[in-house]
């Protein structure tokens, strides 16, 4: 999984498959997104990505509630956290990562990407782990 802090003129944040099936790329603008959020966002997303997999073609499954919720210190080891459920999944992330206005922003747009995506075992993509 990818993360790209974009600079110049406002651009809203934007989930892009890779053509390649090597994952999605996350783009950011240097406004919604602190320069340490790139990081950890990418592999806070990476590590995810090893429980999804996408649906076969054709198929759509129920909508998961997907909430980027800015909390301060979610852990007091990471500045971000994941609560994830059968229907929801919501990312805890310290504000000094991400705006509100990106919080918001992806929140609905995983959430409109999620009926394409499955729960799969950890690992399920061997060594081609950033595939979701």
């Amino acid at each position: 999984m990818q993360v790209e802090r974009v600079q110049g003129g406002y651009v809203q944040p934007e989930i892009i498959d890779l053509e390649d099936g090597t994952g999605c790329l996350f783009r950011l603008h240097e406004s919604d997104i602190s320069e340490d959020g790139v990081k950890i966002l990418a592999d806070l997303l990476t590590d995810q990505a090893q429980c999804w997999a996408p649906r076969p073609a054709g198929t759509v499954g129920p909508v998961i509630n997907v909430v980027w919720e800015r909390v301060p210190a979610p852990s007091a080891r990471l500045p971000i956290g994941v609560d994830e459920r059968p229907g929801s999944i919501t990312y805890l992330v310290d504000p000094s990562l991400i705006s509100q206005r990106a919080a918001d922003y992806l929140s609905r747009l995983d959430t409109e990407r999620s009926p394409y995506w499955q729960r799969v075992p950890k690992g399920h993509h061997g060594d081609n782990a950033a595939s979701s």
